[in-house]
């Protein structure tokens, strides 16, 4: 049923993505009339004869002859907003009496405010359009994402939120994701601390019972879960083994659980096959040999096979045989086979390459042998034994129970390739030709046939011996350790001073070398570098002689796309670089697969193995929580819940389980009208959608926002900043600053929005709209020259039309307004007047706010006296406790009034108070709308950064995320949105950040333009270079605690969040370094952010709403740099989940977001409709359950 579902899915998803369209290749896109009609608002100074004492005459009507000025005959509605008359002076106190001279008189009352101008008559209302016809529900779907990265050589990132898949150009078309996982490591657990490790190392499956059964070393313990549904794996049951020791392999076959375990009493001492049903009963205990490390079945399941590894004690007094024991399950008996026979082969296996150097003299060949993994020819014929640590096969027949012979894998040599080799040289540098020969030294392999032919796949890890007992033993070495045999060298055109600086270590000084290997002669000198593992995959024919490797494949797509499709950095290159530890085989439509498991880059490789000679990468599975995979299983199709195959993954140091299937890859369109296809796969917890034109990346969530509409204005940057929904019309009305209109879109279909009309404003500038039951109120600016009385720093004004465009009133309102708001009930509207300085910083008017009293029922009625403005005057005298308090009063001879600057406005639920930002003040001030006074001013405080990993910089060559102590964001939101939960009302802010930037005045300077304390900052000269804090946006106005001209802490813009404040502006939760980390993560292909903002203020959150869906609320914050859009469920204000990413390539710099209810969508699905500033194009996103 939910493989069908999601069929249909993906079939109404491709309909609603088409119907949705494209943005390029179409001139006349959304755009349904021939001509747009124009409304023109035309603002000029008022003459006296309107307005005694000054004020603004406006005048409005139809466009109709289109030449962009309004004649006389096209004006329909006049207003004059007139000026207020001046107070007279009071009058002079009297003269004091003769006598001594008298006190002089005090100065009289001051006359009382002249009365307001008349209001112009009104014009005419225009009848409301008609309703327009409900669209279509919007289709359910679920998916993967996928983008290009236009690399030479990897093409394509799918992420799946849990996993993110490397795709290569020529890939298979399947893309295999993360559809589920289990956490057997404790809730909780710090992988720091390694408390996480060990609990989940080795993992099976049992095809009858859909169970999983896997090792949990810390617990001693097989644990059993069911898989019933791949997505939410549960556990069933936990089987005991530590009465025998300790887990290291299990197996499947024919409802027999082997399990391989260690003695637990005695390390030295024989261990034991254990054999228990798949119901977790206990069956049987063989003895083993000593230190069984692995254990598998043949094919048949007629035999159980384990790998004894037979390791010696820490002293290295005590080395036992390495041995294979095979158990006959039908009859239970039980064979223990040694390799004595080739005790007295000891000198032709070394001349031959195998690696016998361990306590020379002391262990024998079959001591010195250590098997680590087995696997089985087709056939069930022959074993084959990886002895890892001596870099050899052993070639095992099991009809003879007898090993036959032992083949040395020899050497790779890294001069055939490039490669990073060295911790130290400040990065990933790759060298190619470097004289280094690494033994492969496999952990896991595994075995398929094709063509007929037997192959063995090896994940060539290397391992070195290292015991610290007395005596002990090691053959392990740093490259400067070794003695290089000048001579040989310099024959091979090494001089004295090469060779030098070979091992340097930032060459070959730090790798990891054998300082048992590659001294030919015996002196002491080293003709050969010899390393461990081959930092590859190798294919083997069934007589062990090589076939494929992978080259240095693997380091260059680890290290080069490492910084964020995994955490493998450059510390491990010294080492065994990503080192491939697991690895399985599988089959699938017909191809053959190697699943190769990376321990330390913490991912797993995909292999089409069609030509074992010439094997293809075809993509790179990371996961995000999953870290160190070590054993994995492939399920068949045949043999899954959900007849897809599925590779089970056990990852070590994480403690958890990933449960990977593959999913089909489309391949989108965009040619305008055809059909585009949307990459679509249920992926249980983890949800994502790639339609071409949109990606999400998903988080906890089954609700996909996806994009179903867009409207392209064609005008580019500033065309597109604010909107407004009218859901009694279906319109919405956007700001758009290029023609200086406000621009009314048809949004009765949501899938096709064209622009109906156009309300167009002269000699003013909109910055802001709302509407309520069809009244649209618009906060307009002046343009004009400063003395003219209508500049930026004059008074501006609040403008009311119905929804066809049609002026309903006007009123005065502070200087610069900058945002407007209704009230819940519709009976006001308050504006946030910013009252922002000239740019000479000359003129700095106060900020204040307007309210606008509605609740008559009459707009046409609107007069000045319905007008109240509120300032901030009652709060000049707490202006010392305010700035002590955090408040930023720091403008040139301003004072608090004048300093103030409200950006925006969010009302209380209840109607009952608003909450307005002080962007530039990093301040809150709380209005109480019954007495409609300012009660509170609030600072929103500073963020500090060293609890969080940051990026600061723009020249640092990449992403370097850091954690820095003493640097502090100021959160300095742009807007605001609020909810109430449980009766208490929180405000969610975008932590934008704003400087103050003018000719006469500036605060923004670089971090390297200051001086730091010496006693706080000891390592400023580090601190101060560009690829570090130099290049950072900070502030003259901050930071510099005891008045000695240094900074004691530092400054920055914008706290790179979202935050969530309760009622009285208390920090209640912010979302930390969260999308930091996000746009790091994902930021290379999902959306145009690169580290080229970080100096600034990173992705810059700038818009914010919040809207109820699906009994849930949510948070939908735009990030004006990365361009996105997050989604977080705010439910619990304390404690946010990321819901998802959205990102729509074709728009760009998301400002205005308007969040519409099912109850008010056109189509009764919720909307979100996203107006995007640079792009000039508007996108509507519906909800996709």
């Amino acid at each position: 049923m939910r493989r069908s579902l999601a069929l249909l899915l993906i079939a109404l998803l491709m309909t609603s993505t088409t119907l949705a369209g494209c943005l390029e290749g179409s001139e006349d896109n959304n755009d349904q009339t021939s001509v747009v009609q124009t409304t023109l608002v035309s603002l000029e100074g008022a003459s006296t004869s309107d307005c005694a004492n000054g004020g603004t005459l406006i005048h409005s009507g139809l466009d109709a002859d289109g030449d962009g000025t309004l004649s006389t005959s096209e004006i329909t509605f006049t207003q004059a907003v007139c000026d207020g008359a001046a107070g007279a002076d009071g009058s002079s106190g009297a003269d004091g009496a003769d006598g001594s001279d008298g006190a002089d008189g005090s100065n009289g009352a001051d006359g009382a405010d002249g009365s307001d101008g008349a209001d112009g008559s009104n014009g005419a209302d225009g009848a409301d359009g008609s309703n327009g016809v409900d669209g279509a529900d919007g289709a359910d779907a679920t998916g993967c994402a996928d983008r290009a990265l236009h690399d030479s050589q990897y093409s394509t990132i799918v992420d799946c939120g849990s996993s993110l898949t490397f795709r290569h150009h020529d890939s298979s078309m399947l893309t295999w994701v993360e559809i589920g996982s289990f956490q057997a490591s404790p809730e909780g657990c710090d992988m720091g601390e390694d408390e996480c490790e060990g609990y989940a190392e080795i993992v099976t499956y049992d095809a009858a019972s859909n169970t999983a059964f896997y090792v949990n070393a810390v617990d001693s313990s097989v644990d059993m879960i069911s898989l019933d549904d791949p997505h939410a794996p549960s556990h069933i049951q936990t089987i005991d083994v530590s009465s025998y020791g300790e887990p290291n392999s299990i197996a499947i076959s024919n409802g027999v659980v082997a399990m391989a375990v260690a003695n637990g009493s005695d390390d030295m001492a024989n261990g034991h096959i254990l054999t228990y049903s798949t119901a977790g009963v206990f069956l049987n205990a063989f003895e083993a040999g000593v230190l069984p490390d692995m254990v598998t079945f043949t094919h048949s399941g007629d035999y159980i096979l384990s790998a004894n590894e037979g390791q010696p004690n820490d002293d290295y007094d005590v080395d036992p045989e390495g041995s294979m024991t095979v158990v006959e399950v039908a009859t239970g008996t039980v064979t223990q086979v040694n390799f004595t026979s080739f005790n007295d082969q000891r000198a032709a296996l070394i001349d031959a390459g195998v690696r016998l150097y361990a306590n020379p003299g002391s262990s024998t060949v079959a001591q010195d042998l250590e098997p680590e993994y087995i696997a089985v020819s087709t056939d069930d014929s022959t074993a084959y034994i990886a002895f890892q640590e001596n870099n050899a096969f052993g070639i095992f027949d099991l009809e003879d129970m007898e090993l036959d012979s032992i083949v040395a894998l020899g050497t790779k040599d890294y001069s055939q390739g490039c490669y990073d080799l060295s911790d130290r040289d400040g990065g990933v540098e790759f060298t190619c030709g470097q004289p280094v020969s690494s033994m492969y030294m496999p952990d896991a392999i595994a075995l398929f046939n094709s063509g007929g032919n037997d192959y063995i796949v090896t994940a060539n890890e290397g391992d070195g011996r290292e015991y610290e007992g007395e005596p002990g033993y090691t053959d392990e070495g740093r490259g400067n350790d070794l003695t290089l045999n000048a001579t040989y060298w310099s024959e091979r055109g090494y001089d004295a001073a090469a060779q030098t600086e070979l091992l340097l270590d930032e060459n070959l000084g730090r790798l990891k070398v054998s300082i048992a290997d590659g001294d030919h002669d015996g002196d002491g000198e080293h003709e050969e570098i010899v390393g461990y593992g081959a930092r590859s995959m190798t294919i083997w024919d069934a007589n062990g002689e090589l076939v494929f490797d992978t080259g240095d494949q693997i380091s260059h797509l680890t290290q080069t796309y490492g910084e964020y499709i995994n955490g493998y950095t450059a510390s491990r290159n010294d080492d065994k670089g990503a080192e491939p530890e697991g690895v399985t085989t599988g089959s699938y439509d017909g191809t053959d697969y190697a699943f190769l498991g990376l321990e330390r880059a913490g991912g797993v490789m995909v292999y089409d193995l069609t030509n074992p000679s010439r094997a293809m990468f075809d993509q790179y599975i990371t996961f995000p929580n999953h870290v160190s995979p070590e054993g994995l299983t492939f399920v068949d199709a045949s043999d899954s819940p959900t007849n897809q195959p599925l590779l089970l993954v056990a990852n070590e140091v994480s403690g958890t389980i990933a449960i990977i299937s593959p999913v089909h890859q489309s391949v989108p369109s965009h040619a305008p009208g055809d059909d585009q296809p949307c990459l679509a796969s249920d992926t249980g917890a983890h949800l994502a959608v790639d339609c071409g034109n949109q990606l999400n990346v998903m988080g906890d969530s089954d609700v996909h926002w996806t994009l179903v509409g867009q409207y392209d204005s064609g005008l580019g940057e500033g065309a597109s900043e604010i909107s407004a929904y009218d859901a009694g019309s279906h319109r919405s009305f956007v700001v758009n600053a290029v023609t200086g209109s406000i621009d009314i879109l048809d949004m009765s279909n949501p899938t096709d929005p064209y622009l109906l009309h156009r309300l167009s404003i002269t000699n003013g500038e909109p910055n802001s709209v709302d509407v309520h039951n069809g009244l649209v109120a618009v906060a307009v600016a002046g343009v004009g020259e400063e003395g003219s009385g209508m500049s930026k720093q004059d008074a501006g004004h609040v403008m009311f039309f119905d929804t066809d465009g049609n002026m309903v009133s006007t009123v005065i309102a502070g200087a610069l307004p900058d945002m407007l708001t209704f009230t819940p009930d519709g009976a006001g509207v308050l504006v946030a007047n910013e009252g922002e300085p000239n740019d000479d910083y000359t003129i700095d008017p106060e900020g204040t706010l307007t309210y606008v009293d509605l609740s008559g029922g009459d707009a046409a009625a609107l007069s000045q006296a319905n007008v109240t403005q509120i300032n901030f005057n009652a709060f000049e005298s707490q202006l010392t406790t305010l700035t002590q308090s955090g408040v930023r009063i720091f403008g040139p001879n301003a004072n608090l009034s004048e300093d103030l600057e409200p950006e925006y406005i969010a009302m209380s639920p209840d109607g009952t108070h608003a909450m307005v930002v002080l962007q530039e003040n990093n301040a809150f001030a709380k209005v109480d709308l019954s007495s409609l006074s300012v009660t509170s001013i609030v600072s929103m405080g500073m963020k500090d950064y060293s609890l969080g990993m940051y990026d600061f910089s723009d020249r640092d060559d990449g992403v370097n995320l850091q954690s820095y102590n003493n640097i502090f964001g100021m959160p300095m939101p742009d807007a605001i949105s609020s909810y109430t939960v449980g009766g208490q009302t929180y405000y969610v802010t975008a932590n934008e950040g704003d400087a103050r930037d003018y000719d006469g005045y500036s605060e923004e300077v670089r971090l390297d333009d200051l001086d730091l304390d010496d006693t706080v900052f000891p390592n400023e000269a580090d601190l101060l270079l560009d690829e570090n804090l130099g290049r950072l946006k900070t502030t003259t106005t901050c930071g510099d605690t005891d008045g000695d001209g240094d900074l004691d802490f530092i400054c920055s813009y914008g706290t790179r969040s979202f935050s969530i404040w309760d009622s009285n502006g208390a920090l209640v939760w912010d979302s930390g370094d969260s999308i930091s980390a996000l746009m790091v993560s994902h930021g290379e292909y999902i959306n145009g952010y690169t580290q080229s903002r970080n100096d600034d203020k990173g992705a810059e959150p700038e818009g914010v709403v919040v809207g109820e869906a699906f009994g849930k609320t949510y948070a939908f914050v735009g990030l004006e740099r990365a361009g996105g859009i997050l989604v977080y469920d705010v439910s619990d204000p304390t404690a946010p989940v990321f819901d998802q990413y959205i990102y729509l390539p074709d728009h760009v710099s998301p400002e205005g977001l308007d969040f519409i209810s099912a109850a008010d969508s056109p189509n009764g699905a919720a909307m979100l409709v996203v107006a995007h500033e640079v792009s000039g194009t508007v996108a509507i996103l519906q909800p996709l359950v």
